[in-house]
């Protein structure tokens, strides 16, 4: 890869900083090929833009009881959209020190945990009254947390140290939350007990975490999904492993693995299981060839659908490619229910796809405007929930609403890419 071409690849990717890896800014973009807005056509597909809320800052959103709660780099905000048709955002809180570069939020009942991208670990917030919100503990893994999520008493962090090699050290660490106050470590999953050699090939990281009915999923980049049983939280023990890039499991050069890292085959940037377990969707945010100086690689990353019925034998099924349309537009965050994906793909905008046969995935509905890049989306009350990188949320509906753009200004698209821009760090 030439100088100037990595340059160019590190400006367009820098929301994401993984700290003390070897391989820094190099997993989260939206620009783009060719510099330019990218605009692409709202009058397309059947999702509507019903109401919207101005959240400066927005990155991650996740939804619960007709609130909405959005990672903002410093904190988090409460939207009340309990009446979807005038959201508003009720509340706002500051993270206070070390806390910083928040750009992933979950909650589960009275308790929000914020991941700093850019401190060392998660913010703990009493959310028992959404509309004033109160910090009330903090978890310091002395390490930078990209992604994080909660549920019961636990919560489970990304972590990427790294020893002679990136990534060498990437595990999950779980962390028992049932006193907020004080928060303790209890088990990890760490990606070289298990799978050493991906360990040591330096492309593949901990970037994400779900949990489900006991299962841990957990997207490890090319080295793909790893699946544990933490029923046990103390001793997690691998379940199932696929959707590996080929020979994610070799050493790279150090002059070759940003290469890697950002373009196909690979990767697991974000995994989440259907309801019922049985299907496991796979997204792949991986950049083309006027990104990075490859030229066999010419595609955005979609989502894979792989049936694991069978976790000896897990089968890919499907692969849900990216918008057809003039922008950038690699697959980011997601949403799985029943019979339906609510996905989000940069610049190429929010869109539903029915899974009621998850082999055969159907497009529903496509929401794009020409000044919005979307961070995720989410289900919750019949809605759509799309957050727009840096300008706030808009609620989408497949039958009410209008066509357009949100009326708030976000900084997912700036003419002018460079590091940071996104993300305010």
């Amino acid at each position: 890869m030439s100088e100037l071409t990595r340059r160019n690849a590190l400006k367009i990717i820098g929301s994401t900083t993984l700290t003390a890896t070897g391989l820094t800014n190099v997993a989260s973009a939206h620009h783009p090929k060719d510099g330019s807005s990218g605009g692409t056509d709202t009058t397309s597909g059947k999702m509507r833009l019903f109401s919207e809320a101005a959240v400066d800052g927005a990155h991650e959103a996740v939804a619960q009881g007709g609130y909405a709660y959005v990672a903002t780099v410093t904190g988090m905000a409460v939207v009340d959209w309990r009446n979807p048709r005038h959201p508003e955002e009720a509340a706002r809180l500051e993270a206070s020190n070390p806390a910083g570069g928040i750009l992933d939020v979950k909650v589960d009942g009275d308790l929000a945990s914020l991941a700093s991208n850019a401190g060392p670990g998660i913010t703990l917030v009493d959310i028992s009254d959404p509309h004033n919100p109160t910090e009330i503990g903090f978890y310091d893994v002395g390490h930078g947390i990209h992604n994080n999520f909660l549920t019961g008493q636990h919560a489970y962090l990304t972590v990427n140290e790294s020893g002679k090699t990136p990534f060498s050290k990437a595990r999950c660490e779980i962390v028992d939350v049932s006193n907020p106050s004080n928060p303790t470590k209890v088990g990890e999953y760490r990606l070289k007990d298990h799978f050493p050699d991906y360990a040591m090939a330096g492309v593949n990281p901990c970037h994400d975490v779900y949990v489900q009915n006991g299962l841990l999923y957990q997207a490890f980049w090319d080295a793909g999904t790893i699946i544990a049983d933490v029923s046990d939280p103390s001793n997690p023990t691998t379940v199932s492993q696929f959707g590996a890039a080929p020979n994610a499991d070799r050493p790279y050069p150090s002059d070759s693995r940003l290469e890697r890292y950002l373009t196909r085959p690979g990767n697991s940037h974000y995994v989440q299981p259907s309801p019922d377990g049985q299907y496991v969707y796979q997204g792949a945010e991986t950049f083309p060839s006027d990104f990075v100086d490859n030229p066999d690689n010419d595609d955005y990353g979609g989502i894979k659908v792989f049936d694991v019925s069978d976790y000896e034998n897990p089968r890919q099924v499907a692969r849900i490619s990216p918008p057809d349309v003039d922008a950038f537009r690699t697959s980011h965050n997601f949403d799985v229910t029943e019979n339906r994906i609510h996905t989000s793909w940069y610049n190429g905008g929010v869109a539903i796809f029915d899974v009621t046969d998850p082999a055969n995935p159907a497009q529903l509905g496509h929401y794009a405007s020409e000044d919005t890049s979307f961070w995720t989306a989410v289900r919750e009350r019949g809605f759509t929930i799309g957050s727009d990188i840096g300008g706030g949320l808009v609620f989408l509906h497949t039958d009410n609403g209008e066509l357009g753009s949100p009326s708030f200004s976000g900084t997912g698209r700036p003419e002018n890419p460079g590091l940071g821009e996104s993300d305010g760090a």
